[in-house]
């Protein structure tokens, strides 16, 4: 508490990282904490099962190698919440636990996202405010022999499901991730999952139709509409 709050070295001069309304959650029975040791957890550290959209760099593989450990932060809630305190709060405290724990690495989880301890501390010294949705939300490409499809990765921080593309050829790839970035990016700033979405991409306009599945992430329909 005192690394994030009074001691938080990502706070400005009069504006705090973690005030009051953050600070709140660490007596909140939703926020959990928990150590694995790679002794009893052997696989949880090896990269080989990895998804195959995630590629950690070099400096992150050689972290996992040197590990003896892993502590888990998350805030688990069954209901939308409705502020973003979460989205400021857990970022800080994984980097106060990677601080105070020497730790090596760290993992978002949900955005399929791994982070040196230094890219942690340059992108929350870049921005008070952390709770966006650049910071947040992650669009993968998964691929097979000749297609792909492009999915986003933390939505569900906000209580929406995840949108993914129909397959697209290889070549629409460049095209396909940035509709489906706006279309995602347009969910998070509206805290509502809408069946149709007008977005921009490329100087082009797009139309997304999105549609409930019974598992996993929404199909989303992309539509050319008109051009800029």
């Amino acid at each position: 508490m005192t690394r994030m709050i009074s001691q938080n070295p990502y706070s400005r001069s009069g504006h705090s990282a973690i005030g009051p309304k953050e600070g709140i959650l660490f007596s909140d029975i939703r926020l959990h904490l928990a150590l694995v040791l790679r002794s009893k957890n052997t696989h949880v550290f090896r990269p080989d099962i990895f998804r195959t959209t995630l590629e950690p760099s070099a400096e992150i593989l050689t972290a996992l190698s040197k590990s003896h450990s892993l502590v888990k932060v998350r805030y688990i809630c069954q209901e939308p919440l409705e502020d973003d305190r979460h989205l400021q709060f857990l970022p800080h405290m994984a980097a106060a636990v990677c601080d105070l724990g020497n730790g090596l690495a760290i993992y978002d989880v949900t955005a399929e996202r791994m982070f040196t301890p230094k890219e942690m501390s340059d992108a929350l010294a870049a921005c008070l405010d952390v709770t966006g949705f650049d910071f947040h939300v992650n669009v993968i490409w998964e691929r097979d022999l000749r297609s792909g499809h492009s999915e986003s990765k933390g939505l569900i921080k906000k209580g929406l499901p995840e949108i993914c593309s129909e397959d697209a050829h290889l070549d629409q790839r460049v095209l396909v991730q940035e509709v489906i970035t706006e279309a995602a990016r347009a969910l998070w700033e509206s805290r509502e999952m809408a069946q149709q979405l007008e977005v921009a991409a490329f100087g082009d306009q797009f139309r997304v139709e999105v549609t409930k599945t019974k598992n996993g992430p929404y199909k989303a329909r992309i539509f050319r509409t008109g051009q800029g």
